[in-house]
């Protein structure tokens, strides 16, 4: 199956097609567009994201074999809602359209893959942030996770 290439239209297009998709009424013809590049744009997001999540199953080489990795491309309606949720959000500036996850057997394994991340300078991709949900849970539901991004 052949990846979905990046979409011809231009940033402010694209976000333009999510300001569109938060409105109340747009016409039908505006949705139809709008929907249409949105898509275009969440699925050229598979490729990094296979990219991504075959390089983490390697580095997972050498720590207990029973983590699990998954992948995800965020549905639409959670992206609409997302883009709903912020107001000043772009659409191609949003960070999640799609992830990789590992989920390990003890926090040990979760910082020592991160260490193989943050160690390997031929990586080709830059830190942008790091959320550390296990030092610092969120109060509102506890969930406890490292984030990489």
């Amino acid at each position: 199956m052949p990846f979905s290439p990046v979409p011809k239209e231009s940033k402010k297009q694209i976000n333009k097609a999510g300001q569109i998709l938060v409105q109340d009424n747009p016409s039908t013809e505006e949705l139809k567009w709008a929907l249409g590049l949105a898509d275009k744009w969440r699925a050229c997001h598979a490729y990094p994201i296979n990219t991504f999540q075959a390089t983490l199953r390697h580095k997972l080489k050498g720590i207990p074999q029973d983590s699990l990795v998954a992948q995800r491309l965020k549905r639409m309606p959670t992206i609409i809602d997302k883009l709903k949720r912020y107001p000043a959000m772009k659409l191609t500036t949003m960070q999640d359209i799609g992830g990789v996850r590992a989920i390990l057997s003890s926090v040990e394994d979760v910082y020592n893959l991160t260490d193989k991340y943050r160690s390997n300078k031929s990586f080709a991709h830059e830190l942008i942030d790091q959320k550390d949900y296990i030092q610092n849970p969120r109060s509102e539901d506890g969930y406890r996770s490292l984030h990489i991004i």
